[in-house]
């Protein structure tokens, strides 16, 4: 029987080397086993490749029975005060028009990122104290058969590697698509590649930077957490990163850090023009900034933390850009942002594509937590008025519940063959994008993590949410709400997943995998049509990319993957890493 899947018409694989390999061949290694800390997802005996003082990646959680087991549940919180409005202002640099190709190609300057340590937090279950009404955890009567595994890529072709582009661990891999082209973006550089996978052009973050002319960091110390967006509304290009100069401690010194922004003043990405913008952070660096596309603007959430080395977390935070003024090269454009109290952690705003549904309009912008609940999600309400800022508003959170929740315990790192050195899985936090669809009068947002399969001694697997928000009303109950385990045992660890949605409603979720002994580390996907029963993949795993190497010089993996939309409504796209084994130079990933 032929196997076509109509959602996934193509699945691009942009395969960046991005991990330093060991010298071995494929299985055929010395298996040294790995040891795994249950208890906060780190190192049990320490030291792990000069890593002893690494924060841990994700909420300090103890290791416990499931709350649901121990009766450890909390009442539905109440919406919070969030305060006025904070008026902003993004600066026009320059506006350029000129060809990227003619950009010299220069290598990054090495240097690791900044690693900030979550702020503690103790998950736990929301009571149904209101008994809502929640869905099954799947359909009864449907008698489970094995289902075919997802079509094979049409096509998969390198991305930017660490040798010629990387600046560091870890590689931050994104991607978006126009109707043209793909563009790429890792720590700390950008390429531009057509539909064929040929590269066009590439350049480092500070040589683009560096034609607007800014006066301020973001000419010369661009420093990673890149973001590439394409608008499907409007048409344009938004690349973006943050920039900040860190002394000999590890401070950022000055205390100042910038938001760097190049928009395209068309759709042309090579020989259209850009304007440069950037935005200063004044009270702290804006760590793991994520962004979404919105009919009104271009919205922003980051992890504020104190510009010491090692900064303790200060609050999460929330932003909006006029877009429109953006791309219209003004000189100032409005923005306004609000802090999100209350300990919550990476709330990540939605992202919408004309291919999925237009949000209607004055529909606010949707951000999404997984940090604070077992059972729950945290969603958020940005309205941005342009006419009057002040009054602008960010409500929220609403709690939907989900008939599942996910153990509570911290993520262990995941292992690889024939090395003690583990792969940091960046548990817990929700992972990009927060996909906004609206198929007739149902709204929802999509939205991935990473937590322990089955239960607290579980490897690491990704979960994946939908949320009922039609109407603009964020529904009490989840419709869908599942951990991806297809093994349905301790066989292998997958994290760093994310996922998009086609116009026929049909889902993409891509994501690493590995385990201690058979599986370097692998670039795979798995997909669910439409129609499949509620919290199932009818399209079961693919290896887009099979790992030859293990990663030795350092446990940062990702920190994000990049699942994306075609504007045809069809076709996703896929960025990655994977250890490249072809050099034993520890700076070849």
């Amino acid at each position: 029987m032929k196997r076509i899947l109509s959602f996934l018409l193509l699945v691009l694989l942009m395969a960046s080397t991005f991990g330093t390999a060991e010298a071995a061949t494929r299985r055929k290694q010395p298996k040294k086993p790995a040891t795994v800390d249950m208890d906060n997802g780190g190192d049990r005996d320490g030291d792990r490749d000069g890593d002893r003082d690494r924060p841990k990646r994700g909420p300090n959680i103890q290791k416990q029975k499931k709350a649901a087991d121990t009766d450890v549940t909390v009442q539905k919180p109440g919406p919070i005060s969030f305060g006025p409005p904070i008026q902003l202002q993004l600066k026009r640099a320059a506006s350029k028009r000129f060809d990227l190709r003619s950009l010299p190609a220069r290598r990054p300057r090495e240097r690791e990122k900044p690693e900030y340590e979550p702020p503690f937090r103790m998950p736990v279950e929301i009571e149904n104290s209101n008994h809502i009404e929640l869905p099954p955890p799947s359909i009864p009567g449907v008698t489970p058969t094995p289902n075919p595994p997802a079509p094979p890529p049409n096509i998969v072709f390198e991305g930017l590697d660490r040798f010629n582009w990387g600046s560091g661990s870890p590689p931050d891999t994104n991607g978006d698509v126009g109707p043209s082209y793909y563009i790429q973006t890792v720590n700390s550089s950008v390429g531009i590649y057509n539909k064929a996978g040929v590269l066009q052009t590439a350049f480092t973050f500070d040589t683009l930077m560096s034609q607007g002319a800014f006066g301020n960091q973001c000419d010369t110390e661009n420093f990673g957490d890149p973001v590439v967006l394409y608008d499907t509304f409007d048409d344009r290009w938004i690349l973006t990163d943050f920039a900040f100069t860190l002394d000999g401690g590890g401070n950022v010194n000055p205390p100042i850090a910038f938001q760097c922004f190049a928009v395209s003043m068309n759709g042309d990405p090579l020989a259209g023009g850009w304007n440069f913008y950037s935005i200063a952070v004044t009270d702290g660096l804006n760590d793991y900034p994520k962004f979404g596309v919105w009919t009104d603007g271009i919205y922003m959430s980051s992890n504020v933390f104190g510009y010491a080395a090692g900064g303790s977390f200060i609050t999460a935070r929330a932003w909006a850009f006029n877009k429109y003024q953006m791309y219209a090269g003004a000189p100032t454009v409005q923005v306004v942002a609000f802090n999100v109290p209350g300990g919550d952690f990476t709330v990540i705003p939605s992202n919408a594509r004309l291919q999925t549904g237009t949000p209607p309009p004055g529909r606010p912008n949707l951000f999404i937590s997984s940090w604070q609940f077992l059972n729950a999600l945290t969603v958020y309400k940005f309205h941005a008025d342009w006419n009057s800022i002040s009054l602008s508003t960010f409500t929220g959170p609403d709690t939907p519940l989900a008939a599942t929740s996910w153990p509570n315990a911290a993520v262990a790192n995941a292992p690889q063959p024939g090395t003690a050195n583990l792969l940091d899985v960046l548990q817990i936090r929700a992972m990009v994008q927060n996909q906004y669809t609206k198929f007739g009068p149902a709204e929802s947002l999509w939205v991935p993590h990473t937590v322990r399969r089955a239960n607290t001694t579980g490897f690491a697997a990704p979960r994946w949410y939908q949320v009922d928000v039609s109407g603009g009303t964020v529904a009490a109950a989840i419709p869908q709400a599942a951990t991806w385990d297809p093994d349905a045992a301790n066989t292998n660890h997958r994290f760093m997943p994310s996922l998009a949605l086609n116009r026929n409603g049909d889902m993409a979720l891509g994501y690493s995998i590995s385990n201690s002994t058979t599986m370097f580390p692998s670039m795979a996907y798995a997909g669910r049509l439409a129609a499949d029963p509620v919290n199932t993949f009818g399209q079961t795993e693919t290896f887009m990319f099979t790992g030859t190497a293990s990663q030795t010089t350092s446990t940062r993996w990702g920190d994000y993957s990049s699942m994306t939309l075609d504007p045809d409504g069809c076709t996703f796209w896929y960025t990655s890493e994977y250890a490249n084994p072809a050099s034993q130079a520890t700076n070849m990933r």
